[in-house]
């Protein structure tokens, strides 16, 4: 069996942009009522709260408690610190988080 990771990765892209659109857009968009009008996600500066997350999704499934969207959750957030920290290392700086 021949594995094409491109391929693969289109079909995983086309997810993500299906569940970003259904799931995060719909809840912490800006046109959400709730969060009074702007989007929760971009009040996040530093890649390393998205990390953080990375490994909190991650360490759920490790101790077989995943749930659902768990690997999507993972993805989401390995993009939003990528973004964050325009595809460069990320640092932690101890306290001084950046």
């Amino acid at each position: 069996m021949e594995i094409d990771r491109v391929e693969n990765w289109r079909k995983f892209s086309e997810h993500m942009e299906n569940y970003i659109q259904d799931h995060t857009i719909e809840k912490y968009g800006i046109d959400n009522s709730d969060s009074g009008g702007f989007d929760l996600m971009s009040i996040t500066r530093s890649p390393l709260i998205c990390v953080w997350h990375v490994l909190k999704y991650s360490l759920r499934i490790w101790n077989n408690k995943m749930k659902d969207r768990d690997i999507e959750k993972i993805a989401h957030y390995a993009e939003l610190a990528w973004t964050l920290s325009n595809g460069k290392t990320i640092k932690n700086k101890g306290s001084d988080v950046q």
